[in-house]
């Protein structure tokens, strides 16, 4: 009877220690936007304009305005990224932090803006991106 019992306690510390290590393991933004991001932003965010944005640079415009933090939460690449929700927070603060160092005055993206983004999903980002911020990409003009 002892060496069932033995058994049993040596598998419970290994399944314990398995789960503490997993649970020990934690997501970084700069992976996330590695894995999630860069194969169309590409590694250096510069991406493909106009369709795919420079996030070195466009950002920068709509993060200024509330009408642009929100489309920024309402692309697929954030609607459907699969993480979580202050995950992307996370990430999405990483990128501006990253990409525009200089931006002190930037207000943190929070969870309750990703959900609400989530949320609401836009299904032709480039329409509605043309026709809320003409001057972005004038290029995209649907006139």
């Amino acid at each position: 009877m002892v060496r069932p019992i033995r058994f049993a306690v040596a598998i419970a510390a290994v399944l314990t220690m398995g789960g503490t290590a997993v649970m020990a393991q934690t997501y970084q933004p700069a992976s996330n936007y590695a894995q999630h991001c860069a194969g169309c932003h590409l590694p250096d965010g510069s991406g493909f304009p106009p369709e795919v944005p420079n996030l070195r640079v466009d950002l920068g415009y709509l993060i200024d305005s509330a009408e642009g933090r929100d489309f920024m939460l309402r692309v697929p690449g954030v609607t459907g990224v699969p993480i979580s929700a202050p995950e992307v927070v996370d990430l999405m603060n990483w990128i501006i932090a990253t990409f525009y160092p200089e931006r002190t005055d930037f207000v943190p993206f929070t969870t309750e803006e990703v959900e609400s983004g989530r949320s609401r999903p836009l299904w032709d980002p480039l329409g509605y991106r043309s026709q809320m911020f003409p001057d972005l990409y004038p290029e995209l003009s649907l006139e």
